[in-house]
């Protein structure tokens, strides 16, 4: 059976979008919904509108909501999940989610909504690391130490897609980027911590020459 996808996207600003994911989707699916999205109508109308679009009858493709990056989903983003996730079941299609676990601490308030999705309808996938055996296979088509780049790494996808674009003396500064931004939310003495293990594993990783990070 073929799906008709419509995707939303949360956003880390620093003044979060309400409803974001919500406003991308209506954008897509036009009609009902998109005119309540342009004319900022009420919650309750929005999730109505919404509500009403995924259950129109004989719809072929059957939708498929997907919203990414929840970790970064504002508080009504957080009340559409529990809104729609307690009825999907009574409608003709599937939601998928996406969050980065080490993003959502356990007194996190996103915690709140997931524990309020129906046990029932709720399907977890999660998504390991690469493997070492991976990182050294695809460090070796670009002619560098996969062994260095998984032990920075650990796996990480994103890091390692940018440690594969680097030299071997250096650690480059998008990946720099994102493990400062990973630290921010630590204690001062422990990001410090935590930055001064980094330079000695990037130190001994290349030699003993010093390393780069920071």
């Amino acid at each position: 059976m073929r799906a008709r996808f419509l995707w939303g996207w949360c956003d880390r600003l620093i003044t979060p979008r309400a409803l974001g994911p919500l406003h991308d989707i209506a954008h897509q699916a036009g009609g009902a919904l998109a005119q309540r999205a342009r004319s900022n109508a009420a919650q309750h109308e929005l999730f109505g509108a919404f509500i009403d679009e995924l259950t129109r009858p004989r719809q072929v493709p059957r939708p498929v909501v997907v919203v990414e990056d929840v970790h970064w989903a504002d508080e009504a983003t957080l009340d559409l999940l529990v809104f729609l996730g307690r009825r999907i079941q009574q409608m003709p299609a599937l939601m998928l989610v996406t969050f980065r676990d080490d993003e959502i601490g356990p007194d996190h308030r996103h915690r709140g909504a997931l524990a309020a999705l129906p046990r029932d309808v709720v399907s977890w996938l999660t998504l390991a690391p690469l493997t070492r055996d991976c990182v050294l296979e695809q460090a070796a088509k670009v002619g560098l130490s996969g062994a260095r780049i998984f032990g920075l790494t650990g796996g990480n996808p994103l890091l390692v897609t940018e440690m594969l674009r680097a030299d071997v003396d250096a650690v480059p500064r998008a990946a720099q980027d994102l493990i400062l931004d990973r630290l921010r939310s630590l204690p001062d003495s422990a990001r410090e911590l935590a930055i001064r293990s980094t330079n000695a594993a990037i130190s001994g990783s290349i030699g003993g020459r010093p390393g780069r990070f920071g």
